[in-house]
């Protein structure tokens, strides 16, 4: 797989996991195992989630509902994001 192969993977499918699997002891060059993961993808609908909710309530501040939906959103977009980063790295 040629380099570019994989940058264009990777900024189609999103997160990648990528390990190291072998070392050349003569030059030091590393060959790595790179993996795209698809969760890319559901992060960026609750981006998207979220900015309707926080237009919604600016909209409709009296809302409580939508105001406790909001943070709701946020804090499932935050424990993903942490969870994703670290299980499959950045």
């Amino acid at each position: 797989m040629k380099l570019t192969d994989i940058l264009i993977k990777e900024a189609s499918m999103g997160y990648t996991s990528s390990e190291p699997t072998l070392v050349n002891k003569e030059t030091g060059t590393l060959s790595w195992d790179i993996s795209p993961t698809p969760l890319k993808g559901s992060i960026s609908a609750l981006d998207e989630a979220l900015e309707l909710l926080e237009k919604a309530v600016k909209t409709s501040p009296e809302d409580v509902k939508l105001k406790q939906y909001e943070e709701l959103l946020s804090k499932l977009k935050k424990s993903l994001k942490t969870h994703v980063t670290r299980t499959y790295g950045k």
